[in-house]
């Protein structure tokens, strides 16, 4: 019971910062999501130790494992626009396979650039901050 209020609790504070983002869209009229404004405060409040990672881990591990449910209504939205499984669903297909496949093998590189290992430490080659 311990360990779900305290997910509960990370998962509140992770929407507390997109209600805050998507206020500031609100209010200040900017053409960026609201969603995004609140992951940047996010971001920007780990970054100056204003949040500490393990305040948020637990909700956010949540959150990535049932990512899967966020797309349900695009795949319903999908099957009901039935003419997209002609030529242009095949078109549209091949566009989300090859974007699909292209940040699988632009994440692998990355990440294995990050861990390579050179005289038994791992090579820095992003800023310290991501460290």
């Amino acid at each position: 019971m311990k360990k779900i209020s305290m997910i509960l609790l990370q998962m509140g504070i992770i929407f507390i910062f997109n209600w805050l983002g998507q206020t500031i869209a609100a209010v200040s009229g900017l053409p960026i999501p609201g969603s995004i404004i609140g992951f940047l405060l996010l971001f920007g409040s780990l970054y100056i130790g204003l949040i500490q990672l393990n305040w948020i881990e637990a909700g956010t591990a949540l959150l990535i494992s049932e990512m899967m449910l966020f797309f349900i209504p695009s795949l319903v939205g999908f099957i009901e626009h039935s003419w997209m499984f002609g030529m242009k669903g095949i078109f549209i297909l091949f566009i989300i396979l090859s974007g699909t496949a292209i940040m699988m093998i632009t994440t692998g590189v990355i990440s294995e650039k990050m861990l390579q290992k050179q005289d038994g430490e791992v090579k820095r080659w992003l800023p310290k901050f991501f460290f």
